[in-house]
């Protein structure tokens, strides 16, 4: 059970730029394995196990063939809901929606291992680019990124820190969210830390999984994601069988990642709660993201008209259902401020 978990969500929605997600979806599938014992709760074995295990995660996924994004329809299909390109979101948001505007500082929330903010760093868009991460591991690469770059290191600063106990002492004018928010327990804390450290014309930006906490999966979801596997030719499914689609159990969630989709459902609402949205888009993921590890994933990006129909079909198929309000989107895009003074009351 624990090999099945991992395989199916090696990349994670916390650097999903997807941000990420897809790890331990596994769990949710019928296996004659034992299943792996809960975690101890702990909360120091869970920061620990936390850390060690998202330092070990940032390439692995970028090469993972059963990640959905790394499928190249999947991708301009995501980026399209996203901004109405086909190009990645962060390249649209510093181009097209700050094309005008300059950073002085920014901050990223869970930086991982520095992808992103590199390329905040390249574009010339941000003057000092910082991060924070539970993980070491991740934190050290991304240091070693921003050093490989030649980047002067009065331009960039990346810490060790838990964001359950975020404390800020400096402005900034852009902050991200990509994929962290639904790993925080302390939400209303580190939202409220956000929206204080935030200039008062500065934007907080949200690239956020917000399905069920803990994955766990609506009856709904569960039986139209079966109807699909069951419709499809085995040939085309991982495991050359049919396959059913279940929730994964807490004590397996809990076992590969405490952190995993902890209070995911809060966010969207805590978000509007204390920040106001200037650009919102839902960019689906509310069955391919729980499907597509379940395929031939090996035939992905190269031309293969059945398999890529296949893909086109059940990205149509939940767009309809999510435009039809059957299925509720998993996965948003947010471009938030701080709310005007006066004009709502302090949450």
């Amino acid at each position: 059970m624990e090999q099945r978990l991992r395989s199916m969500l090696l990349p994670g929605m916390r650097r999903l730029g997807l941000v990420p997600l897809l790890r331990r979806l596994r769990a949710g599938f019928r296996s004659a394995g034992n299943a792996e014992p809960a975690g101890s709760g702990h909360p120091g074995n869970d920061h620990d196990r936390v850390s060690d295990y998202w330092g070990q995660q940032f390439q692995a996924m970028r090469g993972d063939n059963s990640y959905w994004l790394n499928n190249k329809l999947v991708e301009e299909a995501t980026y399209r809901l996203m901004t109405d390109t086909p190009r990645h979101w962060l390249g649209w948001l510093l181009n097209d929606y700050f094309a005008q505007r300059t950073f002085d500082r920014s901050l990223s929330v869970c930086c991982g291992d520095g992808a992103h903010e590199i390329q905040l760093y390249t574009s010339g868009k941000v003057r000092f680019v910082s991060g924070v991460d539970i993980s070491e591991g991740a934190i050290k690469q991304a240091a070693a990124r921003f050093a490989e770059a030649g980047a002067p290191a009065d331009c960039y600063r990346f810490e060790v820190r838990d964001v359950n106990a975020l404390q800020l002492e400096d402005q900034y004018d852009l902050i991200f969210s990509t994929g962290a928010l639904h790993h925080t327990t302390n939400l209303e804390a580190l939202l409220s830390t956000v929206e204080r450290a935030l200039t008062p014309n500065g934007y907080f930006v949200v690239v956020e999984f917000i399905g069920p906490n803990r994955f766990q999966w609506t009856d709904r979801q569960i039986e139209i994601a079966n109807q699909v596997l069951n419709v499809l030719d085995p040939a085309y499914l991982r495991d050359g069988r049919n396959t059913r689609f279940e929730r994964p159990t807490i004590e397996n969630m809990l076992a590969c990642d405490p952190s995993e989709a902890v209070r995911s459902a809060d966010v969207y609402p805590l978000v509007k709660k204390y920040f106001d949205v200037r650009y919102e888009r839902f960019y689906n993921g509310t069955l391919l993201h729980q499907l597509y590890p379940l395929l031939r994933t090996e035939l992905a990006n190269q031309g293969k008209r059945d398999f890529d129909s296949i893909v086109k079909l059940i990205l149509l198929l939940e767009d309809l259902l999510i435009k039809g309000n059957v299925l509720p989107s998993d996965f948003v895009f947010l471009i938030c401020q701080k709310p005007v003074p006066g004009s709502r009351r302090a949450a």
